[in-house]
């Protein structure tokens, strides 16, 4: 492993570009949707906290320290994790990571899980702020990146919600043009580390608010020889294109769109998953490469290879899995 780090200061002004933008609807709901949506009821991109609560956050940050935002993380964790248990009791994903933990375990393993998730979200407030943290990739990954946009196919990085998915995936940026597949709501308050004041470097976001329009957008990029990246592991509202693969003992849905894109394109795909080290530190790597011929194919065996990743990614980090939505009901 190489240690390196990432500045993301730039003398131009930053500029996100948004390729389509969703329609979204006046006003707030109370906590009680945002508990509901995270027992698994409907996904939505909604915050649990409160606009209020996100910007004491960004004040500490900016006017004492991260490491204020980290003190003042514990308690609104433990009081948040309480309220979520209270409304529809343990994560679907703890019984099946740890399926032979009892209620008193399975309580500790969710303040633990939802501790480290606020510490990511932390990170990528500081790296939004002031511009810098620090990651661990083995040295070999961007030549293997390179090599594989080099094919002249484009490139397909799926990642999911694990680790320090934003932060880690900072270093994509400089490789080739990056787009990053996502849905963004106005109840989203939580903010990219690209959507903050800093002037910084950003990638383009293809909205998934019209799923059929995303997927023609980010044919078009892999077509000119692009990075696009993809959030696979959630099914986004509206999407009729999903894939079912195998994970942690049963069958999920995936979002189908990376998968047939590159089953149609023969674009390649590498499966890339970070986490946190610590405060402002992350690792990354490349778990899998997938790499077909084009064709009209079978999706299914591209989303296996990637739910195996994601197993050995649980395997390896069981509490930096931060997609709280029940996946296994779908």
């Amino acid at each position: 492993m190489i240690f390196c780090k990432i500045a993301l200061r730039s003398r131009h002004r930053r500029e996100t570009v948004y390729e389509q933008r969703p329609q979204v609807h006046a006003g707030m709901d109370n906590c009680k949707e945002a508990l509901r949506n995270m027992a698994g009821e409907r996904w939505s991109s909604r915050s649990l906290g409160s606009r209020l609560g996100h910007e004491i956050f960004y004040l500490l940050i900016r006017r004492v320290g991260p490491w204020a935002a980290y003190v003042l993380l514990y308690p609104v964790v433990f009081w948040n994790t309480l309220k979520i248990l209270a409304s529809r009791g343990f994560y679907p994903y703890l019984g099946r990571r740890f399926p032979g933990a009892g209620p008193g375990r399975k309580v500790f393993y969710a303040l633990r899980l939802n501790l480290a998730f606020g510490k990511v979200l932390v990170d990528r407030a500081v790296l939004g702020l002031t511009g810098r943290t620090e990651l661990q990739a083995p040295p070999e990954a961007g030549e293997t990146l390179a090599g594989l946009l080099a094919e002249g196919r484009g490139l397909v990085i799926l990642s999911a919600h694990v680790g320090a998915w934003q932060t880690g995936l900072a270093w994509l940026l400089g490789e080739a043009p990056v787009s990053i597949v996502g849905l963004r709501q106005e109840v989203d308050l939580d903010r990219h580390y690209f959507e903050h004041d800093l002037k910084a470097a950003a990638p383009k976001v293809i909205d998934a608010a019209d799923p059929g329009l995303a997927m023609a957008v980010a044919a078009s990029a892999l077509l000119n020889g692009e990075i696009v990246v993809f959030m696979a592991d959630r099914v986004r509202p509206g999407e009729a294109l999903t894939v079912r693969a195998g994970f942690l003992g049963a069958d999920i849905s995936l979002s189908g769109g990376p998968f047939f894109l590159a089953a149609r394109l023969g674009s390649p795909l590498a499966v890339v998953l970070t986490w946190r080290l610590g405060p402002g530190r992350v690792a990354g790597r490349i778990f899998r490469i997938i790499k077909e011929p084009p064709g009209d194919r079978d999706a299914r065996p591209l989303a296996e290879a990637f739910t195996a990743a994601l197993a050995d990614f649980v395997s390896e980090q069981p509490f930096q899995f931060f997609n709280f939505h029940d996946l296994w009901s779908d």
